[in-house]
């Protein structure tokens, strides 16, 4: 039952409930995004060496913060969508899929000293379209709430 206050009586549920509550696709979600940033990182490889960064860091970075970056995506969808619940609940993950989508380009632009400028152009421009990728699935994702006229 929700209250006045947005909370809900009903009980919170643990970490790893939540987890459960993803379902396959959610789960099939945070997989593919891993996959994805390790092809990535293979396709990269040799330009990241010409240009002096360590595309062993790099892999670490862009594979190690994929399922964050995957599970922040799929429980921020389903915070945001659980009527029961307020807003607020999916900000945590947000901040993960966040953090998780800008750490390896950050640590790409700030690692090479000497990238020509069309390399960080289109660095930019891959998290400006992927990005903003993610933010239009979420958007997608998340319920329409219809306004009910006052009586």
């Amino acid at each position: 039952m929700e209250r006045i206050d947005g909370e809900t009586d009903e009980p919170s549920l643990s970490l790893m409930d939540e987890l459960r509550e993803l379902g396959t696709l959610g789960q099939m979600w945070t997989a593919t995004v891993v996959v994805f940033c390790i092809a990535r990182a293979v396709v990269v490889w040799p330009m990241l060496l010409s240009h002096g960064v360590n595309p062993w860091w790099f892999l670490a970075l862009d594979v190690g913060t994929a399922p964050t970056y995957g599970l922040g995506q799929a429980m921020g969808v389903k915070l945001i969508r659980d009527e029961t619940r307020p807003m607020r609940a999916a900000i945590p993950w947000i901040v993960m899929l966040f953090v998780s989508f800008v750490a390896p380009y950050a640590y790409l632009l700030a690692s090479a000293g000497k990238l020509p400028g069309y390399v960080v152009a289109g660095v930019v421009a891959w998290m400006a379209v992927f990005g903003g990728l993610a933010a239009y699935r979420m958007v997608r994702e998340v319920r329409l709430v219809e306004v009910e006229p006052a009586s």
